[in-house]
């Protein structure tokens, strides 16, 4: 029970940091992909790029930075996290779309849920994990 008590507040945080950059992530989407026409795959990664770079920021606020890394080797972490991450999204995004037949949109937003989850635990654990 200690260590959800512990976690939760982190969780939430992260969680509402994570949304802020779905929504970064979402709406870049949909301008690329909807409104000028660049297909879903190189608009995802564009898209996830972005919001990436705004969650790497903003989890600087929120998670605490091992002592002693090098802030260029957190970023190279968090780079390969996210590309992990962007392997993850745009997987369940084509599986969406291609074998499920679901709208563009609506794969995208699965994906980066089922990222979310993985980028969250990276981070927690292995990267800004004081220990």
């Amino acid at each position: 029970m200690g260590i959800i008590k512990d976690l939760l507040p982190k969780f939430i945080q992260y969680f509402f940091v994570g949304l802020f950059c779905a929504i970064v992530n979402w709406c870049v989407f949909y301008i690329f992909n909807y409104k000028l026409n660049i297909p879903y795959l190189p608009a995802a990664v564009a898209s996830f790029l972005i919001s990436a770079t705004v969650n790497f920021f903003l989890c600087k606020i929120v998670f605490k930075s091992k002592e002693g890394r090098k802030k260029i080797t957190e970023y190279v972490m968090v780079v390969l996290v996210g590309a992990i991450g962007l392997s993850i999204d745009l997987g369940v995004m084509a599986l969406c779309i291609e074998f499920f037949g679901f709208p563009n949109m609506f794969a995208k937003i699965t994906g980066t849920g089922v990222a979310f989850i993985f980028n969250y635990t990276s981070k927690q654990f292995y990267i800004f994990s004081p220990k």
